[in-house]
């Protein structure tokens, strides 16, 4: 793969980036700003595109995250070029539409989404999320257990009573509805709570995960979820041997116990 190509994909993954953690605006000095917040684990991330685009990057006060922040001309001019013709959230069109028109550039619709373009995989690094499901009414006493190792031990103990879910969710249903229409996987839900309501994509069977791992394997993740990709085929395989339903002495289930360790531990 040519760096041109290399770099065509990082700039889609970008503007997948921004579109779901990102924020574009130009402040009451006249500044333009791109601002992305992520989880402070991910700050390596958010390193990348310093390098790159310059730009610095700040804790989050009060909060497990942190902050990038451009602000200079040559780096906005810079992102602006790199991701026009990728965005396409409908909150952050109207955001990028008006820095284009600050910086007179031109503004480039975004084609249809398709499988060849590493935008899915700045969207899944920011608004995106890999987990496995437990039933609590499997895991008898370990059901209630707080922290890390009670997680560790409801998977563990929860025989068959747990499923992994790979999913996306935001406000609006058009910025989501495109991911189930391009990958041809998965299933859409409306949740409402609280008199608040999103949507969210979800892919749930072996073949639809399955599925989008392939995809993902062609555009890599760079947060810290791609750890857990790394192992849908390893807890695929497990549960196909019946891992989770072997003597506790066995080798077989010392397997699934390990992997238990690594899917909350990294």
């Amino acid at each position: 793969m040519n760096d041109s190509k290399i770099d065509i994909q990082w700039n889609q993954w970008l503007a997948g980036l921004i579109d779901g953690d990102g924020y574009l605006a130009i402040q009451k000095n006249n500044v333009a700003v791109c601002e992305i917040t992520m989880p402070l684990t991910d700050e390596y991330l958010l390193m990348q595109i310093k390098q790159k685009l310059g730009g610095k990057i700040y804790p989050r006060s009060g909060a497990k995250a942190v902050r990038y922040r451009l602000m200079h001309k040559d780096g906005i001019r810079n992102l602006l070029n790199r991701i026009n013709g990728f965005i396409r959230n409908s909150q952050r069109v109207p955001q990028f539409q008006t820095l284009c028109a600050k910086f007179e550039i031109s503004f480039i619709p975004a084609n249809p989404l398709s499988l060849n373009t590493g935008y899915i995989a700045g969207f899944f690094d920011a608004d995106g999320t890999i987990y496995i499901s437990v039933n609590a009414r499997f895991c008898g006493p370990y059901s209630t257990q707080q922290g890390t190792l009670g997680k560790i031990h409801r998977l563990y103990y929860s025989r068959g009573g747990n499923q992994i879910c790979i999913a996306i969710s935001n406000k609006f249903l058009s910025n989501i509805q495109f991911f189930q229409d391009t990958l041809q996987i998965g299933s859409i839900r409306k949740i409402e709570h609280k008199k608040k309501s999103w949507y969210v994509w979800e892919v749930k069977t072996p073949e639809d995960i399955l599925a989008f791992l392939d995809y993902v394997q062609k555009f890599p993740l760079r947060s810290t979820k791609k750890q857990r990709f790394q192992l849908i085929e390893k807890y695929l395989q497990l549960k196909h041997m019946k891992a989770h339903l072997a003597p506790p002495e066995t080798q077989l289930n010392k397997a699934w116990f390990s992997f238990c360790q690594k899917w909350y531990l990294g």
